[in-house]
C-alpha cells in the first residue's frame, strides 16, 4: 500500500512531464538513429557466501532492469552518445557497485540519465525520488544575473531570503555548479540553468560528489546588509520539501520565481493556465499563458482566449501583443493550435508587432508552441524576447515512469521524439531580445523583460 501511495505521489508531481509534447502521431524510432543495445552490465555479481543476493547484486540487478526499460521505451536510447560509450558508463558503475552507499548509488545513476541534450524529461529527478533516498535543505533558489539568491526559505530560515550564496560546503559557487551539473536533466543550457539550483540544496547529494564534508557549512550566504551567514539548515525529506515548494509556487511544478498577486504581470494568476489582459502601464494586449492545457481552471477555452486575442488586436492596432510563456513547463502540445492561429495572423497582418516572453522555465509543449511560431510561416513578424526558451526546438518528451525495483530509485524516460524544425539541429532558440529579471528588478517590483517586449 505505501510503495502503491509513493508512486501515485510521484505520478502526480511529474504530470507535466507525463503530460508534456503529446501528439497525435506514433513515435518514430528510428528518429536520430535509435540503435539497438545489450540490456547488461559487462561487471559480474557477486553472492554472500549464503548465497543470498548481495547488495551489489541488487544494484546490478537495477542497472539491467533500467537499461532495459530505456531501450524499450525511449525512441533513442542512447541519444548522440551511443551505446557503447553508454554501456561504458553502466559496466563502471556495475564495478563499484559493492562499495557504493545508496546515496552514492542514487548519484551514480542520476549521472547515467542526466546531461542529456534534448532530452530534458529523462532522468533520475530529484523531486521524483523518495523519501528514504533522498532530503533537501529548506530553501528555494534562483538564479539571477549577479548569483544564486534564496527567493524562499521555511522558517527559521526567513530571514534568508534575498542573500545570495558564495559558497556550497567548501566549494565555491562555481565549482559546486560544476559538480552536479552531471547530474540534471535538461534539453540545452537554459533547462539546465533552470534546473540545476536545486541540486545545490542536496546533501546527501553534495556528500557524495566531495562537494560538502564533516564540519563544513552547507551553505555561505551574503546578506542584504553585507554580513555573511554560514547555515547548515535541517534537511527535510525530498516529499515534504516538494509538497513545500508546490504549494508555494501554486502549481504542480515551481518554474520560475513565487507568486504575486501585486506583482508584475508575470508574478500574477500563476494559478490559471491562460489569462488576458489589456495593461495600461506598459500598454500592450497581454497573454499570461502558464500552462498548455484546452481550458483553464475557471473553464475558459484557448480557442475562447484566441478569438479574444484577434478581437482586442484588431480593436487596439497601436498595441503591442505580448505572449509571456516564462511560467508555461508544457502541457498537451495538441491543444494551442487555436491560439497558435490567432499569433500568426496577428503578425501577419502587423509584422513587429507580435513579442513572445519566453524564459529557462519554458519547457516541453509550450517550447512546442515558441519553435512552431519561429520556424512558421509568420516567423518574420514575431519577436523572442526574454531568455532562450528552456524547452529545445526537437526534443524527446512523454515520460514514463520507471522504478528501480531494489533501490527503488525513480527514473522519467522519454518515450517519443518530437521533431518540431527539421533540419535544424540548434540546441535552443536565442531571443531576438536578450533580458531578464535582475535581483533589483525584482525587489523593486520592475519587469524589464515586459519592458523589453513592449518597445518599439
Amino acid at each position: 500500500m505505501a510503495r502503491i501511495r509513493r508512486q501515485v505521489a510521484v505520478i502526480g508531481m511529474v504530470g507535466w512531464l507525463v503530460a508534456a509534447c503529446v501528439t497525435a502521431g506514433p513515435a518514430d524510432p528510428s528518429s536520430r538513429g535509435a540503435p539497438t543495445a545489450s540490456a547488461a552490465p559487462a561487471a559480474t555479481a557477486t553472492t554472500a557466501p549464503s548465497g543470498s543476493p548481495t547488495a551489489a547484486d541488487a544494484r546490478i540487478a537495477d542497472l539491467e532492469y533500467l537499461v532495459d526499460r530505456l531501450v524499450a521505451i525511449h525512441p533513442n536510447p542512447f541519444l548522440d552518445e551511443g551505446e557503447t560509450a553508454f554501456m561504458a558508463r553502466v559496466e563502471r558503475i556495475a564495478e563499484r557497485a559493492a562499495s557504493l552507499t545508496d546515496t552514492g548509488f542514487l548519484v551514480a545513476v542520476m549521472d547515467l540519465m542526466g546531461h542529456r541534450d534534448r532530452d530534458g524529461h529523462s532522468g533520475a529527478w530529484a523531486f521524483a525520488q523518495p523519501d528514504a533516498l533522498l532530503s533537501a535543505w529548506p530553501l528555494w533558489l534562483w538564479d539571477f544575473p549577479d548569483g544564486l539568491r534564496v527567493v524562499a526559505a521555511r522558517t527559521p530560515y526567513a530571514d534568508l531570503v534575498g542573500g545570495r550564496v558564495t559558497k556550497v560546503g567548501h566549494a565555491a559557487v562555481a565549482d559546486a555548479r560544476t559538480a552536479v551539473e552531471p547530474l540534471v536533466p535538461r534539453d540545452n543550457r537554459s533547462s539546465l540553468r533552470a534546473n540545476l539550483p536545486t541540486y545545490l540544496v542536496l546533501p546527501g547529494v553534495l556528500e557524495e560528489l566531495g562537494v560538502l564534508a564533516t564540519g563544513d557549512p552547507g551553505l555561505t550566504i551574503e546578506l542584504a546588509d553585507g554580513s555573511t551567514r554560514e547555515v547548515t539548515p535541517d534537511a527535510l525529506p525530498i516529499e515534504a520539501y516538494r509538497d513545500w515548494v508546490f504549494g508555494l509556487y501554486g502549481g504542480p511544478y515551481p518554474t520560475g520565481l513565487p507568486p504575486d498577486p501585486d506583482g508584475p504581470p508575470h508574478l500574477r494568476h500563476r494559478d490559471l493556465e491562460f489569462w488576458d489582459e489589456t495593461l495600461v502601464d506598459p500598454a500592450a494586449v497581454y497573454v499570461g499563458y502558464n500552462g498548455v492545457q484546452s481550458a483553464n481552471r475557471e473553464g475558459r477555452t484557448i480557442t475562447d482566449l484566441a478569438t479574444t486575442l484577434l478581437a482586442t488586436a484588431e480593436s487596439r492596432p497601436a498595441l503591442p501583443v505580448v505572449i509571456d510563456l516564462r511560467n508555461n513547463p508544457g502541457g498537451d502540445n495538441n491543444t494551442f493550435g487555436s491560439l497558435r492561429s490567432a499569433v500568426e495572423t496577428i503578425a501577419r497582418g502587423y509584422p513587429g508587432r507580435v513579442s513572445l516572453i519566453a524564459g529557462r522555465s519554458t519547457f516541453s509543449a509550450a517550447g512546442n508552441f515558441v519553435t512552431d511560431l519561429l520556424v512558421g510561416p509568420a516567423k518574420d513578424g514575431i519577436r523572442l524576447v526574454g531568455e532562450a526558451p528552456g524547452g529545445g526546438l526537437d526534443i524527446y518528451g512523454d515520460v514514463k515512469v520507471v522504478t528501480l525495483p531494489a533501490s527503488g530509485i525513480v527514473v522519467l524516460v522519454s518515450a517519443r521524439y518530437h521533431e518540431r524544425a527539421p533540419g535544424d539541429d540548434r540546441l535552443e532558440i536565442a531571443p531576438d531580445v536578450p533580458a531578464e529579471v535582475t535581483w533589483p528588478d525584482y525587489v523593486a517590483g520592475r519587469d524589464p523583460v515586459l519592458a523589453a517586449a513592449v518597445a518599439r
